[in-house]
């Protein structure tokens, strides 16, 4: 008797198992891939002073984010970054809005070090922090690089123009 009655729980247990593994919609994981052409807004120095050419910084850029896919959005961005001569650290946010007001806001990282005549090369990773519209709870991870072409100079009119090529793995939740 008590192995009959096992045997119905343990049927019972599957079929609940079955039924919520059933009813749970797969996440499935997109690829989001574009290039940034930006240009600084602001830009902050500060001396470190305590070896040559240590700086400490804060930054803006703005600019077009340009998809694979046909699609263009603002791109916004905010950071800090601590280098010596060209080689350093940063972190930032940036917030990607498209035509129909959906936004993406990531938080990143990277490094910089002097490139081809002087000019600044990029490399970092990001996540995803939040979305709204129809990027509403997007979680995933980015990286990119980039270079810079003209250096920043209000004296000379330049504006730090600069472009990075992003790639990203996302997923939003099922609807």
């Amino acid at each position: 008797m008590a192995t009959k009655k096992s045997m119905w729980i343990l049927i019972g247990i599957v079929v609940i198992m079955a039924w919520l593994l059933g009813s749970v919609t797969p996440v499935r994981a997109e690829t989001m891939k574009y290039r940034i052409s930006s240009y600084l807004v602001h830009l902050e120095v500060l001396p470190v002073g305590d070896v040559e050419g240590h700086i400490l910084f804060t930054f803006s850029r703005k600019g077009l984010a340009f998809f694979e896919n046909g699609e263009v959005a603002t791109f916004r961005n905010w950071g800090k970054q601590d280098a010596t001569k060209g080689k350093g650290t940063f972190e930032y946010y940036v917030m990607l809005t498209f035509d129909d007001n959906s936004t993406t806001v990531q938080k990143g990282q990277g490094t910089t070090e002097p490139g081809p005549k002087g000019l600044t090369v990029f490399k970092g990773t990001a996540e995803f922090m939040k979305g709204t519209g129809r990027f509403e709870g997007i979680k995933g991870n980015l990286s990119f690089t980039g270079r810079s072409l003209t250096p920043y100079s209000k004296e000379k009119g330049l504006w730090g123009d600069a472009y990075f090529d992003v790639t990203g793995t996302y997923s939003l939740p099922s609807k």
